[in-house]
């Protein structure tokens, strides 16, 4: 059985991801919430999955290269890889913007990507693998209020490409998802800030603030879930997408065309 390692998989869309992969791969679940972390993988081994789990901090390389150990020991060598760990959802006006809150969002969510890929490739060593880096809608937006967020998911979708090239000789695959609206802790506090500090959203609930967005935003008027992109990435980590490398895939409801 292949290794898939997956990192931000304490909850949320990691979380479904790493559910997903079990079907295919022994899964290493790695992410800096040591708590949500062991209670995620416990489950997902009571269902029978052979899952190992560790704390990894994805902007650190010593924690990097540590999880992949581990996988080594534990599992054995990790072939295919999910970065969904990131930050964002703080809605601050482009010129408030701090550079301490753009230093932490490219941190986690470039110098992290960056750090496990290149970890990957190193440990392949010229043989076949896959990647899914999980980048957002959000890169190709131009949202003033989410100026460090959209950038440093844009930098994922070009360093994909660096990947794929890298990697395509011999065989290793990158890809990257384009996840759409859904319903996760990001957007939950990024609404609640609204509905705090936005005196156009008083009144309202936060779900209801996320359900307007998604009224605006998506031409099939329904949000996506964790299990939507999910298997899109189990698709794209699977030999079934054996030819498909370079690429970027939105799985929003049509919210951005290409």
């Amino acid at each position: 059985m292949s290794v898939a390692l997956v990192t931000g998989a304490a909850g949320g869309l990691g979380a479904a991801i790493a559910a997903r992969l079990v079907e295919e791969h022994a899964v290493l679940l790695t992410d800096i919430d040591s708590g949500r972390l062991a209670e995620t993988a416990a489950k997902l081994a009571a269902d029978g999955a052979r899952i190992a789990h560790a704390v990894c901090d994805v902007s650190d390389h010593s924690s990097v290269r540590a999880a992949f150990s581990l996988a080594e020991e534990q599992l054995g060598e990790v072939t295919a890889l999910a970065n969904v760990a990131g930050v964002g959802g703080v809605l601050t006006s482009f010129t408030e913007l701090t550079v301490r809150q753009w230093d932490r969002t490219f941190a986690i969510n470039t110098r992290g990507t960056f750090l496990t890929c290149q970890e990957l490739l190193r440990r392949r060593a010229g043989r076949p693998g896959a990647i899914v880096n999980i980048a957002s809608i959000g890169a190709r937006l131009g949202m003033e209020t989410i100026a460090d967020y959209g950038a440093s998911k844009a930098a994922v979708l070009e360093m994909t490409h660096a990947v794929a090239r890298a990697g395509a000789p011999t065989g290793l695959r990158a890809n990257a998802v384009m996840p759409g609206l859904i319903w996760t802790d990001m957007w939950r506090s990024a609404t609640e800030r609204m509905v705090a500090n936005d005196p156009a959203a008083a009144g309202a609930t936060p779900e209801q603030l996320f359900a307007g967005f998604v009224d605006r935003m998506v031409p099939m008027k329904r949000p996506q879930t964790p299990a939507d992109i999910a298997e899109t990435v189990g698709f794209l980590l699977s030999d079934k997408a054996a030819n498909i490398t370079g690429q970027t895939i939105a799985v929003d409801g049509g919210a951005v065309m290409s």
